[in-house]
């Protein structure tokens, strides 16, 4: 595990839960960390990235680091003839995503990327749901990620307000538009708005409190998308918002409405909204003996063990980071943006419970 920040209990939990992974080494930018999580949790502390990619234990690198360090560790590692699983995004840019992909493919080893919510039981009944057809043909999709920042509660948000990389569409696109992807498949086209409402933002906590950072991107973003199904989806995502009221994802089909929760927690149910005003059906989910954070680990590592692909596969990785950098284009350029790139719809199929 490179970098011990606060995603990587989640993780480490996640692991745990598998009787075929466990946690050998870790490594991080401030070692005082790495030694609280590893002393924690009963494993090594590597001194180094260079020390930890020497150890002939590790089979898989998962890459926890913040985003603008992603394309270069990821690098080492399969450069090192080590798997991946990489926090999302897969790179702040379409080039550096590039070059991670390019790597990947000369060295032999599988990569894969987060974000595992795409693979929990309230994703797959909304697949299952819109496959056997439950709300008809899809027709369009709204969802919405609107808060006030990290400001308020990160010691150190300066990553989410540089270019490139952040803003909060690189910040949390992996969870909406790669829910949508699973619902719908790959994104054609795309067409953004966006402003910078605070020109700097005032840290809350920690030992920083009260200094100002420079915003370099825009933090209130609209985007539309098409997909290759002919559906179109409208993604809000902002950092300027004090509170909402609206649904996370609902989806609109020619014979009815679904409602899904929010993809970063999931946490609720699949509503079924009836075309003739009925009242709201819950669809049934899968349940799961896992923790959701860890579940795309262990599918890589399922993939090594067979010699397949994992499900969050580099494609869609690539194709995630594609439409992320389309849609800042896109309000830089003032007009529609084609994607080149194309991904497989996941195989959720294949997932065990």
């Amino acid at each position: 595990m490179v970098g011990c920040g606060r995603v990587s209990s989640k993780y480490i939990e996640g692991i745990h839960a598998s009787d075929r992974l466990s946690l050998v080494t870790c490594t991080d930018l401030n070692p005082a960390n790495a030694r609280v999580v590893a002393n924690a949790h009963g494993f090594e502390v590597a001194d180094s990235l260079d020390a930890l990619l020497q150890n002939d234990s590790v089979d898989i690198v998962l890459n926890l680091t913040p985003p603008h360090a992603h394309e270069a560790i990821t690098i080492s590692a399969l450069e090192a003839g080590r798997h991946v699983y990489s926090e999302k995004p897969l790179a702040t840019t379409r080039e550096a995503a590039r070059r991670v992909v390019r790597t990947a493919a000369s060295s032999a080893r599988l990569l894969a990327c987060a974000p595992d919510q795409i693979l929990t039981g309230t994703m797959r009944a909304a697949r299952e749901m819109i496959d056997a057809g439950h709300i008809g043909n899809p027709v369009a999709a709204t969802a919405f990620m609107m808060n006030h920042g990290h400001e308020q509660w990160h010691p150190d948000p300066g990553g989410y307000y540089a270019s490139p990389g952040g803003g909060p569409f690189y910040n949390r696109a992996g969870y909406y538009v790669g829910a949508l992807i699973n619902l719908f498949g790959p994104v054609v086209e795309v067409s953004a708005m966006g402003r910078t409402t605070w020109p700097h933002r005032e840290i809350k906590t920690g030992p920083r409190i009260g200094e100002l950072i420079p915003v370099e991107v825009p933090t209130h973003i609209s985007a539309n998308l098409a997909f290759e199904n002919g559906a179109i989806a409208t993604v809000v995502t902002s950092f300027d918002v004090w509170n909402t009221s609206l649904p996370r994802i609902e989806i609109y089909g020619s014979d009815a409405t679904a409602v899904l929760p929010d993809p970063v927690t999931n946490n609720g149910s699949v509503l079924i909204l009836p075309r003739d005003g009925g009242e709201a059906q819950n669809f049934p989910m899968r349940p799961s003996q896992y923790p959701v954070a860890g579940t795309g680990i262990r599918d890589l590592a399922s993939a090594v063990d067979n010699n397949g692909q994992p499900i969050l596969d580099a494609g869609l990785a690539y194709h995630i980071v594609d439409i992320m950098e389309s849609v800042h284009d896109s309000m830089t350029q003032g007009r529609t943006q084609q994607i080149e790139s194309s991904c497989r719809r996941p195989e959720l199929g294949r997932l065990a419970s």
